[in-house]
């Protein structure tokens, strides 16, 4: 008892440390409000909210990708693994609205953290479960789990961005989502060829342990809403922010392209003779890497224009190299044109959403673009396969350059029919 005392203090105290480095820098009321809009990017809560969003797209990226074979050898039909494994994509675009206005009316600490808790239960439920309807249950449950998490997070780690700078704030999270593209799916494979598949499971619990211990020691006030508040009250703009409609219309392009590479790219490799194509993926995350800061600091210095126009028209570019393309030069070429494209306008609509709305409706605005991108990703297989198999790989990239260039054209008018 007395030694358990001790490891309680020495825990409070660790706490209590946490809270007094917050202090320094923030006034903790219903989030996080500025003292002054020239505040640091990179102050403690922003730089524990980076690190759970790069351990969570770790362990996404371990799971996802090797859930076909995990069905598989649980036994159940390989016609049936896709559905399944998309379960979770379906689910969370279904929740997506509830996230946002959940994350803007409740405590987004306590959000955070049972939504994540939630996700070390369904990984512990992959390795123990042993029949179709329950592998079923626990997908739906983590495709809830994820919605929730994701939005809020973003939301969390946004209420602590000076406003100033608040697309270059964002930029860095996709940093660090990007992280976990890039080392979840190769962890997860090494783990599962030496240990055995269902050892992803336990580790990628293990990185969701570690984001609920940095959300503990989170220190958030919350501010209940009062039963005559206007805020209190349920509207549809708490679900999805019509304001934002021609940014989900953007955002879904963006995302569409992502359904077609990530599908069909490696088939694409064997009817051109391309050899490691899969290198596309790399070299597009490290333009990414390298880009993602400066496009922030730009867009929050110049505005959001500065940033769409040329990634639109970048990112048709590059469909049309790739679409062209029959040596592997091209095709790493075309991956970069992507960055500069899709990798710098989806997070550039997603700080303008934020700014847009402001930080009490974040949950909403980040949830409303992320609607968007699910859709993007959900709709964009399904157009490739009808395309190639109507015609071939060449009409289908330069098909998608095309709705690209009317993307341009689109955002073009809006701007000209709003200032």
């Amino acid at each position: 008892m007395f030694i358990l005392k001790i490891k309680l203090l020495c825990f409070v105290d660790i706490k209590y440390i946490f809270e007094r480095l917050y202090k320094r820098s923030f006034t903790v009321e219903g989030g996080y409000k500025l003292k002054n809009e020239q505040m640091k990017l990179w102050t403690l809560p922003f730089i524990l909210m980076f690190i759970v969003n790069a351990l969570n797209g770790i362990s996404s990226y371990m799971v996802n990708p090797l859930m076909p074979d995990f069905l598989v050898a649980k036994g159940v039909a390989f016609e049936v693994t896709g559905v399944i494994s998309s379960l979770l994509s379906w689910v969370a675009l279904v929740i997506r609205p509830f996230s946002g206005a959940m994350s803007d009316k409740l405590n987004k600490k306590k959000l955070m953290f049972y939504s994540y808790l939630a996700m070390v239960l369904c990984m512990v439920g992959y390795s123990l479960v042993r029949d179709l309807p329950m592998v079923i249950l626990v997908r739906i449950i983590h495709g809830i789990a994820f919605a929730i998490s994701g939005t809020t997070s973003m939301a969390f780690a946004t209420s602590s961005i000076p406003k100033n700078r608040i697309a270059e704030g964002i930029s860095y999270l996709g940093i660090a989502m990007l992280i976990g593209t890039m080392i979840g799916p190769q962890f997860g494979a090494s783990i599962a060829t030496l240990y055995g598949i269902e050892q992803i499971f336990t580790v990628a619990a293990i990185l969701c342990i570690i984001c609920l211990a940095i959300i503990w020691f989170l220190p958030y006030k919350y501010v209940s809403i009062s039963k005559n508040s206007q805020k209190n009250k349920i509207n549809f703009s708490d679900f999805f922010a019509k304001e934002l409609l021609i940014y989900v219309v953007l955002i879904g392009l963006f995302s569409f392209g992502n359904g077609i590479i990530s599908y069909y790219l490696v088939n694409f490799g064997k009817v051109r003779g391309i050899e490691n194509i899969a290198l596309f993926f790399t070299v597009n995350s490290i333009a990414m890497l390298v880009m993602k800061p400066f496009v922030g600091k730009l867009q929050d210095a110049k505005g959001i224009k500065i940033i769409l126009y040329p990634a639109f028209a970048i990112y048709a570019i590059g469909m049309i190299i790739l679409a062209n393309a029959r040596s592997l030069f091209l095709v790493l070429i075309s991956a970069v044109f992507k960055a500069m494209g899709q990798g710098n306008g989806t997070p550039a609509i997603q700080a303008e959403a934020v700014k847009k709305l402001g930080i009490e409706r974040n949950g909403v605005a980040i949830s409303t673009c992320l609607i968007g991108q699910d859709i993007g990703n959900a709709i964009g297989p399904i157009f490739a396969s009808y395309i190639v198999a109507s015609t071939n790989y060449e009409t289908m990239f330069l098909l998608y350059s095309a709705m690209l260039v009317f993307g341009i054209i689109g955002y073009y008018f809006y701007n000209k029919k709003a200032y």
